[in-house]
């Protein structure tokens, strides 16, 4: 049997993994499992999709390479359902 914690993460990773893929290159789903439930999910040396970026900034430059040394992600899991939004 599964516990909630368990069940979330199920949902929630592949939730994330959506938005950030699109952006990221070289991140794989057991790279936000590793403190999900914690709330804090640190990811380290990730290459930017360069295309993906051009295509959504409409900027008139064109990039040659794009690094993020560290991205640090906080989810507020226990005050999700009890904060106006």
């Amino acid at each position: 049997s599964h516990n909630i914690s368990e069940m979330l993460e199920a949902y929630i990773t592949p939730l994330l993994m959506s938005y950030v893929d699109k952006y990221i290159n070289n991140i794989t789903p057991a790279d936000l499992n590793l403190s999900l439930w914690g709330g804090d999910v640190v990811l380290k040396n990730l290459e930017l999709r360069l295309d993906v970026l051009e295509q959504e900034l409409h900027l008139p430059i064109t990039f040659l390479s794009g690094r993020i040394h560290e991205l640090q992600l906080h989810i507020p899991w226990t005050s999700l359902g009890s904060e106006p939004c």
